[in-house]
């Protein structure tokens, strides 16, 4: 039954899709009323449970609301946005550390937030999907980080190598709300709609102290990081700079959510780079001029980091003369695994090798399905790999007043037969670094 359902919410959203992609002016009425659809509310609460996440303000868990009984709350639901008494209670702010030291604000809705966005998303999604620029990938069905990491390897082998590498201050954080909804209402004329999404943008901010206290603020402009259709408002709100960008001049935008790059055949002129910056300004954003930047892939040694990827220009091994793009983890990248494994394997710890490596085993397949995706890592994975027998060395050492011998061959056997995982099966020598 419930396979049957997800059949039909899938051709509803096919259909949907079909009809704003015929017709780009097409305006859509009458959504509301499948939002509230007990199915859809089924469907949405089954993808916020799959995704998992922490309870918010409220502290209800997906357990406690099957344990009272999920029928009569999905209905629950249904009833309140029928009556249009919906109001969305406070978004509970926490804060994740960044590699560069500072803080990424991140924002918690309640599980019934978190459900009707989701439904709302699944109604609304496919319209504005069909119009999106081809060459944005974030947060998109079917797209991956990959993708676009592919797609900047391809355009920069076609000739389009001289790179705007731009970054937004605080995108989520600053989306205009009015100008956002306005960029909505272009294709949805259902004013029960567009009132729900205002009711997401506006929802108050719950932050607590350290000491405990809980004051709430109004939100006047930005979506919440967290937010199930944040990252839609997000790719939503750019997508007529990035139109923009493609279809009306030379240049290449390629985009994940917040992050982009511009890409030319011909080097910027300070004229394109004003008005670049001018746009992005036009649409009530700013540019980090700290970490935006221009690069001549064409030059030798050039590199540009994206979305924890490296693009540099090296010479080949096997023919003098020449060189390519080599695609690899960037040295931030490698920086962030090492810094986790090191908070893992500790060199004074209780933990016994089983556990260890219990905990480290998803961090290593993480990464490793992340960036074995594209380009060329066997040699960062071979240093990872060394990296995390070195960390077992000092751990081992700490154990016994004897040397360890957990960096031969016979101890790589050690822990690959206690289930460790590692990126590249080989046995040659260690390389040299810190552990």
């Amino acid at each position: 039954m419930a396979n049957t359902q997800s059949i039909k919410i899938r051709l509803f959203q096919r259909k949907l899709y079909t009809l704003s992609k015929q017709d780009k002016d097409r305006r859509f009425y009458s959504l509301y009323d499948k939002v509230y659809r007990n199915d859809i509310l089924l469907e949405a609460y089954y993808q916020c449970k799959t995704n998992r996440g922490k309870p918010g303000i409220d502290g209800i868990t997906f357990k406690n609301i099957e344990e009272q009984g999920l029928t009569s709350w999905i209905e629950n639901v249904s009833q309140v946005l029928k009556n249009r008494t919906y109001v969305p209670s406070p978004v509970k702010r926490v804060y994740i550390p960044k590699p560069d030291g500072g803080e990424r604000p991140l924002g918690i809705p309640t599980i019934r937030d978190r459900v009707i966005q989701t439904a709302c998303k699944i109604v609304v999604e496919p319209i504005f999907e069909a119009q999106f620029s081809d060459n944005s990938y974030g947060y998109r069905p079917k797209r991956r980080a990959a993708d676009a990491v592919k797609m900047i390897k391809t355009s920069i082998n076609q000739g389009f190598v001289h790179v705007l590498d731009a970054d937004l201050s605080g995108y989520f954080d600053n989306i205009p709300h009015d100008r956002l909804l306005d960029k909505i209402a272009r294709r949805i004329s259902d004013t029960s709609i567009l009132a729900l999404m205002r009711k997401f943008l506006r929802a108050p901010v719950a932050e607590i102290s350290r000491n405990g206290k809980t004051s709430i603020k109004r939100s006047e402009k930005g979506t919440p990081q967290g937010g199930v259709i944040s990252p839609l408002f997000a790719n939503l709100y750019l997508n007529d700079f990035a139109l923009l960008i493609n279809t009306r001049t030379p240049c290449r935008m390629i985009s994940y959510a917040d992050d982009f790059v511009i890409m030319h055949k011909k080097a910027f002129t300070p004229e394109q780079l004003t008005w670049f910056k001018e746009m992005v300004e036009s649409e009530g954003l700013n540019l980090n001029e700290k970490k935006t930047c221009v690069e001549d892939m064409s030059k030798q040694l050039a590199e540009i980091d994206f979305l924890g990827f490296n693009f540099k220009q090296v010479p080949c091994f096997w023919k003098k003369g020449r060189w390519y793009l080599k695609v690899q983890p960037s040295k931030k990248s490698q920086k962030k695994f090492r810094d986790k494994i090191r908070t893992i394997v500790k060199h004074r710890t209780s933990k016994t090798m089983e556990e260890l490596i219990a905990e480290i085993n998803p961090v290593i397949k993480g990464w490793k399905n992340y960036f074995a995706q594209c380009g060329y890592p066997k040699q960062v994975f071979f240093k990872m790999d060394w990296f995390v027998v070195g960390r077992f060395y000092g751990w081992a050492k700490r154990l016994s007043q004897r040397n360890s011998k957990c960096l031969t061959p016979d101890a790589w056997e050690i822990l690959k037969k206690n289930g460790l995982e590692f990126f590249v099966v080989t046995k040659t020598a260690p390389v040299k670094g810190k552990v």
